[in-house]
């Protein structure tokens, strides 16, 4: 039995040593981050309870509640130090199942945003007969439930483009280009046009799903089609208008089943948009546009692919009575409106509908049981659906935000400095039906 004077002597000697990390006991109380806790439950497994807590400088009893929420810790963040607030929430039935469907769809390898999670948990919710008024499925609600259990979101990285170390000369140049012919030929806002495009792909998985905290592996589900892509041009004008979307498919012929209305579809072996069909996109799309066939002075503003420079798309433009405007090489994420306010929520909508279609369940399997990868049809549903979705106020500030269509007299210069926002009916959730 220790001696008043040597348990003073044991607690001072806790009190004054330290970990390898520095967390230095001065109190009697004092909280750790759960990286330290986890030093501490590892000495105790490799040694014992008593060794881990003289070499660590706390005490035996802590070592033994450490090592008995090991599962928890191991799950939390690791800085973290205290796990104060309700552990459990108000409806544990629902938790429950909504944990269970976030489980089952990621071992199937499924996509899992937090809109889906919402989405579920209303539809849980009637099954359990709880009052709406009781429970709204908010995203306040989603964080704290994943908090709760375990989830986090998982992103991939991407790369962004480099400007070119003549940013500013090129930048300057072509808004004096711009601004010149704007003055020379007075066009209206209809008549100012941008295209340009873009590859859409028959698996688009979500670079973001719902998943457990601390695993290695983070596995989204897909047909196997990740290669399989088709080309769009897309266009639309300073006035905010969307021309048709024009689809080249990569195959010899065109479908023979019907395509939706609103959309033209071509096909070319390679899947690229050549110089032919660059002049048929000019006249089937560009020259029906309002005020196309009674040849209204136009200006089309497209990147510096060569498609775009080669004689025959610039005799047919000059035949249309336009002006063509080429957006310097490497500035496309600063001068393309389709690349500043248009592809990204074009392909977020696109991504959406395919995370819904894949999600039903309901799928035409391959010989070697995968899943069959969506028809041409289908895809160019989801392209209309994508293209209706893109607000025309976004394009409209995004020709300005570009130096395209600003008032020449200087009033609406301010509009270069700021941050495109988003219309407000489009900064409500949108989730995708799970039926």
């Amino acid at each position: 039995m220790l001696t008043n004077h040597k348990a003073s002597g044991r607690i001072d000697n806790l009190e004054k040593s330290g970990s390898k990390i520095g967390q230095v006991n001065r109190q009697l109380r004092r909280s750790y981050d759960v990286n330290f806790k986890m030093m501490v439950i590892n000495e105790a497994e490799s040694s014992n309870n008593c060794k881990a807590a003289v070499k660590y400088g706390v005490t035996e009893c802590n070592v033994r509640r450490w090592r008995a929420q090991k599962d928890h810790l191991k799950n939390a963040h690791s800085q973290r130090k205290a796990f104060r607030g309700p552990q459990r929430g108000r409806f544990q039935e629902l938790d429950r199942r909504v944990c269970a469907y976030v489980d089952e769809k990621r071992k199937d390898g499924m996509p899992i945003s937090r809109a889906v999670i919402q989405l579920k948990a209303v539809e849980i919710a009637k099954e359990l007969n709880i009052p709406t008024a009781d429970f709204k499925a908010s995203l306040g609600w989603c964080k704290r439930m994943m908090r709760r259990n375990g989830l986090t979101l998982r992103r991939r990285t991407s790369l962004a483009q480099r400007l070119p170390s003549d940013f500013g000369e090129k930048l300057l140049s072509f808004q004096r280009y711009v601004i010149n012919l704007r003055k020379k030929h007075s066009y209206p806002l209809d008549q100012i046009g941008n295209a340009d495009q873009t590859p859409v792909f028959f698996d688009m998985p979500t670079p973001v799903t719902v998943h457990k905290k601390g695993e290695k592996s983070v596995i989204i589900k897909s047909t196997g089609n990740e290669k399989s892509r088709v080309t769009v041009m897309l266009a639309c004008l300073a006035d905010g208008t969307k021309l048709p979307p024009y689809v080249v498919l990569k195959r010899k012929t065109v479908p023979k089943e019907a395509m939706p209305a609103g959309i033209i579809v071509r096909a070319q072996e390679k899947g690229w948009m050549e110089t032919e069909l660059v002049v048929d996109w000019l006249k089937v799309v560009w020259g029906r546009r309002r005020g196309g066939l009674r040849k209204k002075r136009n200006m089309l503003i497209l990147d510096a692919f060569r498609g775009h420079l080669s004689d025959p798309v610039k005799k047919q433009v000059k035949a249309m009575n336009g002006d063509l405007v080429i957006i310097p090489g490497g500035m496309t994420s600063q001068l393309q409106v389709l690349d500043v306010v248009v592809n990204k929520p074009f392909k977020d909508n696109l991504r959406k509908k395919y995370t819904e279609w894949l999600l039903s369940g309901d799928h035409a399997l391959t010989p070697t049981g995968k899943i069959q990868k969506p028809s041409v049809r289908l895809l160019c549903e989801w392209i209309l659906h994508a293209w209706d979705a893109v607000s025309p106020k976004s394009i409209i500030h995004g020709f300005k935000k570009c130096c395209i269509s600003n008032a020449l007299d200087g009033s609406e210069d301010d509009v270069l400095w700021e941050e495109p926002q988003p219309p407000l009916d489009s900064r409500a959730v949108e989730t995708p039906s799970l039926e």
